[in-house]
């Protein structure tokens, strides 16, 4: 750790705050999923004590606050002085341990030896004696003349005493003893021991055993720690990989004398290079829970760049990817940053679960803190049956199913929606209006709210994208952004509705240059990827839209809509059979789980490039169809009928392709008949006939009439 003197007092500006704050105020509540964040198991050997007689020279300074000179430097062959006097004012010295093997401090701590010295002091392990020898941890001042290591030791000590949480170090008491050199009384924390090893020792080892999802697990219990000092007004100030542990299967943090009270403004830079923010940003905004956030990315990124060395396993290549895009908006400038600990928490438990969901082969879900569990499906008739325009508007059907990849414009009004942030004045309003279901009814009501509301305006944005009106729905997001000020381009909730508004104009390169910008300020939400996957579907590009379907899906088995994006890859791509188990593996839990086997089905019966269906597929297909949930439970409603109809279909014409003797499945019939071609023509032309009777004209009528005189068996005269 290293404290510098500001080139000026550091300011605190207001900020907005976290629109979408993590569920409960606890961090009980926040971070208790110990199975998905388990960490490896690690040896826990006993300390090496630290055999290093000498304090580094290059550390010795005056401890004067007005001098701060270097002190004790070699000259010449004269070795370093540990202990003196300050050439420039006077101010005594010692950089000597204080504590040796056998001493007993406070009559109760028997030293064992040094374990390290840190920026402010050596640390040393001793035992309780009066709890049959555990082990602790005492911290002292390195030289009790520093008048600012003393103020810090105390900041350090004030924080540990009131704070307990499982990642952070925990204070046992504080005592006194006197310095053996110069007589006067020293300071000592009494810590718990941690047994374990820094997270910069097992850099040091070249991390042979670290994976993507420990750095990610790391992360979330650094940030779990992080949440609750940030709750009790506390900035951490110097995390680095060498102030973690890792023991067993818990992590803590460790070394609190950075700690600085929230708001807190003067003194000393405090900090480590390479992980502090810049000069210029603690200038302008002082110490914020924004610049802890950055000293967590940069741990995080030297832990990545050591995993992601080590990675072999091509499958969780797109979670590299989210992981990378992560740390990148931790480490952005302060505008791009997340906004706390609890934010990047978020983010980062998404992309855990998704490295997970990729390795393992199942599902993490987890429910959005961004965006609504929408009830639109992505999908434009794959998981509908077919109306009698299939009959009435084609004079012969083929029998070529439709991929059912929606037009952009009705993707737009399809996407999943964003959730609308509490702190809104219409949040309320919003949240009672939403039982609108008719587009110009909810206009209607959200015109009734006086206020000005950037939630409002991005709701008015999406009806009016819903109705075609595309220039009052840019109004409305301008709007929007208007209100939210240089703040805006920073905000991933403009930037989603810029790209719904690409999508409704048909721009598919300016939507996927905004859900390619969410995707890196929200890079743990399953959103953007299935956006992009769905830009990438227009944009021909089948194997990247593959790739980002996939991932959606993995995560969660109830994403239905990458279900039915991933069932269209295939169908183009010609295979049957994957599109059929994509379209099974929706769970019975999912709203679009009748979709899906409805899907399915047609996707049995289907023409792939002018080639018929196996009889195989079309029994398949028989066999499911009476399970279907159709035409609201009823047996034999209108839907069934049409569907039944294509099945008699598609039999027929399998049986005619096939010659003299071709029918029989290894049911031996479909639905319950034989399928015979005479047989197979009778129950055809039954089926036309009672599509008739749904006909909505007397042409219709008479086209569904012509197909089942046409299909009649011939009879002879």
């Amino acid at each position: 750790m290293t404290a510098e003197p500001p080139e000026e007092e550091p300011t605190t500006e207001e900020q907005p705050a976290d629109l979408f704050p993590g569920p409960g105020s606890s961090w009980s509540a926040l971070w208790s999923d110990d199975e998905i964040f388990a960490l490896q198991e690690i040896e826990t050997a006993e300390p090496g004590l630290d055999r290093t007689k000498d304090y580094p020279v290059s550390r010795q300074f005056c401890g004067n606050p007005d001098c701060r000179k270097p002190v004790g430097r070699a000259i010449g062959s004269q070795p370093p002085i540990r202990q003196g006097f300050c050439p420039y004012c006077g101010t005594p010295f010692s950089f000597l341990p204080k504590l040796a093997r056998g001493d007993v401090v406070a009559g109760r701590y028997e030293v064992d030896g040094r374990l390290a010295h840190g920026g402010l002091g050596w640390i040393y392990l001793a035992r309780d004696r009066r709890l049959q020898g555990m082990p602790v941890v005492l911290k002292g001042i390195i030289n009790a003349t520093d008048g600012r290591a003393l103020r810090l030791a105390h900041v350090e000590r004030d924080a540990l005493i009131r704070l307990d949480h499982p990642n952070i170090v925990r204070i046992i008491s504080y005592v006194e003893h006197p310095d053996p050199h110069s007589g006067r009384t020293d300071e000592y924390i009494v810590m718990e021991f941690v047994r374990g090893h820094t997270l910069q020792a097992v850099l040091d080892t070249g991390a042979p055993e670290l994976r993507l999802e420990d750095v990610t697990a790391y992360g979330h219990w650094i940030l779990a720690a992080l949440q609750y000092l940030h709750g009790e007004q506390l900035l951490y100030c110097d995390l680095k990989p060498e102030n973690v542990m890792h023991g067993g299967n818990r992590l803590k943090i460790i070394d609190l004398g950075a700690t600085r009270g929230i708001g807190e403004t003067g003194g000393s830079i405090i900090g480590t290079d390479g992980f502090r923010v810049d000069r210029d940003e603690i200038r302008r905004h002082g110490l914020t829970e924004r610049s802890d956030v950055h000293t967590v990315g940069r741990t995080l990124e030297k832990l990545f760049d050591a995993a992601r060395a080590r990675e072999a396993d091509p499958r969780v290549a797109f979670g590299v990817e989210s992981l990378r895009r992560l740390l990148n908006r931790a480490v952005a400038s302060f505008e791009s940053r997340f906004a706390s600990a609890a934010e990047m928490a978020e983010q980062l438990d998404g992309v855990h679960r998704e490295l997970l969901s990729l390795r393992r082969g199942k599902p993490y879900g987890m429910a959005s803190t961004r965006f609504e569990n929408t009830a639109e499906l992505l999908d434009a008739g794959l998981g509908v049956v077919p109306g009698l325009d299939r009959w009435t508007a084609e004079e012969t059907p083929d029998g070529t199913i439709h991929d059912g990849l929606p037009p952009p414009k009705l993707a737009a009004s399809r996407l999943p929606v964003p959730r609308v942030a509490e702190s809104d004045p219409a949040a309320a309003h919003l949240a009672n209006a939403r039982v609108l279901a008719e587009p110009r009814k909810l206009l209607s009501r959200y015109e009734d709210f006086g206020d000005r509301s950037v939630e409002l305006d991005l709701a008015l944005a999406r009806v009016h994208i819903e109705l075609d009106g595309l220039v009052a729905a840019a109004y409305r997001v301008t709007k929007a952004a208007e209100q939210l000020g240089e703040w805006a381009a920073h905000d991933w909730r403009i930037t989603w509705h810029y790209g719904l508004l690409g999508l409704a104009k048909g721009n598919i390169g300016e939507a996927f240059k905004a859900f390619d910008s969410v995707y890196s300020q929200v890079p743990g939400e399953a959103a953007p990827k299935l956006a992009l996957g769905f830009c990438f579907e227009h944009l021909e590009d089948d194997e990247q839209a593959r790739r980002h379907y996939e991932v959606v899906w993995r995560r969660d088995n109830e994403q239905a809509s990458a279900a039915f994006g991933l069932a269209r890859v295939a169908l183009r791509q010609g295979d049957r059979d994957a599109a059929v188990h994509i379209l099974d593996r929706v769970p019975r839990s999912s709203r679009h789980y009748d979709a899906a086997r409805i899907g399915a089905v047609r996707v049995l019966l289907a023409r792939f490039d002018g080639a018929l269906p196996g009889m195989h597929d079309i029994a398949t297909a028989a066999e499911r169809l009476p399970d279907l949930y159709l035409d609201n439970g009823e047996p034999d409603g209108e839907a069934r009928q049409r569907l039944v109809a294509i099945l008699r279909e598609t039999a027929l014409a399998r049986v005619l392709a096939s010659g003299p003797g071709a029918g029989a499945d290894r049911s031996g019939g479909l639905l319950g008949e034989h399928v015979a071609e005479p047989e197979l023509r009778v129950l055809l032309e039954r089926s036309y006939h009672e599509l008739a009777r749904h006909a909505r004209d007397r042409q219709e009528h008479g086209v569904l009439i012509d197909a089942a005189n046409t299909v009649r068996p011939w009879t002879k005269r």
